[in-house]
């Protein structure tokens, strides 16, 4: 698989959507506050469901794919600690390093960047993991941006139970083990495939508005953070995919093309209302974040190019 190939396949339309969006909120009042809601409580558990309940997975692989998940954050989280305390970095900065490369942007980018590359498959397990990942959010990222606060964590991490896309997975795990799943012919899962499919150009589209409105004021002040996610991220996700041993080949891989994906934005709002947002050395914790979403999505458009066309070609896993 050539460099070329990857990039007009996999990562190009990516790009073209996001554009759109970026280009949209130039010219226009962009809510993204609706869009995202729209995404999050109804577009993304469609396509939660419709995933999961009609995907041949096993459950050994699912539970693979779990316990990657954790030990990708752990690693990460205990990675950017250190490289973050070398380069004098504390507080709610080292915070933000922490959360940076330790939460993948695996939805917005994972899950239509898995399906344009591995199909089916990819974007399955590209929803797992998203779904894993907000438990991780939700408890271990409340907890590091609220570190060194009086702020209470716990109303945070209660979110995670608001969230539909939890009950959307159980709801789907829970037919797949009655044998209750409907047959795809039928008006329910029709519209649910129709509904999950709109959630890839939507999430798309809300990146490139995300991205038009980012500060990027501290760009000389992000270096390490986006070392961290955009050149160690992807050989942490490849050592801890051979450690675990998947045996399908697909799901190592869209692990590993998960693990790399760019910095997230949800740690973003979890930095705006828990860590301390008063400047150190002029730059506050999220200004430091944002800039680091920005350069780590924009740069990382090389960077997974060339990866997927690694793990497309077999070279990997």
């Amino acid at each position: 698989m050539s460099l070329i190939s990857a990039f007009t396949g996999a990562v190009g339309p990516i790009l073209v959507i996001a554009a759109v969006g970026y280009l949209l909120t130039r010219v226009a009042d962009i809510d993204v506050t609706s869009l995202n809601t729209v995404g999050l409580y109804v577009l993304v558990p469609a396509l939660a469901f419709h995933s999961i309940a009609t995907t041949d997975l096993s459950g050994a692989a699912i539970v693979k794919l779990g316990v990657g998940v954790i030990a990708y954050a752990l690693v990460m989280v205990g990675v950017a600690w250190i490289a973050g305390r070398l380069v004098g970095e504390s507080g709610p900065l080292l915070g933000a390093m922490m959360l940076a490369a330790a939460i993948p942007n695996s939805g917005f980018i994972g899950i239509p960047l898995s399906e344009f590359a591995f199909g089916d498959v990819g974007r399955t397990t590209a929803v797992l993991y998203l779904t894993i990942q907000n438990l991780i959010v939700y408890t271990l990222g409340v907890y590091i941006a609220s570190r060194g606060t009086d702020r209470s964590a716990l109303r945070s991490v209660k979110e995670i139970f608001r969230l539909p896309l939890v009950y959307a997975v159980i709801a789907a795990v829970l037919v797949r083990g009655l044998g209750l799943v409907p047959t795809g012919e039928t008006a329910l899962m029709e519209t649910l495939r129709l509904v999950g499919d709109s959630s890839i150009p939507i999430m798309l589209l809300i990146l490139g508005v995300q991205l038009a409105d980012t500060d990027v004021s501290a760009v000389s002040r992000t270096v390490t953070p986006s070392v961290l996610k955009l050149g160690v991220a992807p050989m942490i996700g490849i050592g801890i995919a051979l450690a675990l041993g998947f045996d399908n080949p697909t799901v190592a891989r869209v692990f590993i093309l998960e693990c790399a994906t760019p910095a997230a934005v949800i740690p973003l709002a979890l930095i705006i209302e828990y860590a301390d947002v008063r400047a150190v050395d002029g730059i506050t914790a999220p200004e430091y974040l944002s800039t680091t979403i920005f350069v780590t999505t924009v740069i990382g458009t090389v960077v997974l190019t060339a990866l997927v066309a690694l793990l497309q070609s077999g070279v990997i896993v």
